[in-house]
């Protein structure tokens, strides 16, 4: 299992990385945000001019709402991936499996981060990537459902669910499932688990790792952090 970087847009990740409650700062500020950034607001009022054909982020974000907006940017960066240019209306169907893939992790996340959504957004895209250059990835044979039945094992939620998603999935892969369950059961933590692995099963995940954070701009993604 190899994690690939994936060119993802910065401006776009960074929104899908912080709290977007509409109580809270990034979501007051979402007009000014995206209004800063020209490339963003140029593709923003493309996309958007359906709602309102002045660019008004206000007005757009009161009738579609932030994940109105959310989901529209990233069908938009799909197919510009696939087709090479942006489309002046977007598909929203190219959306569904990463909606699903955030609604099946919703119970373990955080509300106001679009974390989940994220990783889904990063699997699709690489998926896209390899693709395109002759590989296929088969979005790296990720089965959330396998990791479902390990996060269930805890009621906690976390801001952090991407990071969390992949520690298990590496996990399942290094035990299996039912082993990985069995030693959950036994008390152990995942930091106790980590230290049981190989150097090139360490390896590979740190890699992997590295591979996720470069691709969403997180610079400061250590492992050891998300694993006691």
């Amino acid at each position: 299992m190899d994690f690939h970087f994936a060119n993802l847009p910065d401006d776009f990740t960074h929104l899908l990385k912080v709290n977007m409650q509409s109580s809270g700062k990034h979501f007051s500020d979402l007009q000014s945000y995206i209004v800063e950034r020209k490339g963003l607001y140029l593709l923003f009022r493309q996309i958007f001019k359906d709602i309102d054909n002045s660019g008004n982020v206000e007005k757009v974000l009161k009738s579609a709402g932030w994940h109105g907006i959310r989901d529209r940017l990233c069908c938009l960066y799909i197919e510009n991936l696939i087709n090479g240019e942006y489309p002046s209306s977007v598909q929203t169907g190219n959306c569904y499996g990463i909606l699903g893939f955030e609604d099946i992790l919703k119970p373990y996340s955080i509300g106001g981060y679009s974390r989940a959504f994220l990783l889904g957004f990063y699997l699709k895209m690489s998926s896209i990537e390899q693709n395109l250059l002759g590989k296929s990835t088969g979005a790296i044979n990720f089965n959330i459902h396998e990791v479902v039945e390990i996060l269930s094992i805890s009621s906690a939620r976390t801001v952090k669910i991407d990071l969390l998603v992949i520690l298990i999935k590496h996990l399942i892969d290094f035990f299996g499932k039912d082993q990985l369950k069995e030693h959950i059961g036994q008390g152990l933590k995942y930091k106790d688990l980590y230290e049981r692995l190989n150097l090139e099963q360490k390896s590979l995940m740190v890699n992997n790792f590295l591979s996720y954070g470069s691709s969403i701009n997180e610079k400061e993604i250590f492992i050891m952090e998300h694993i006691g």
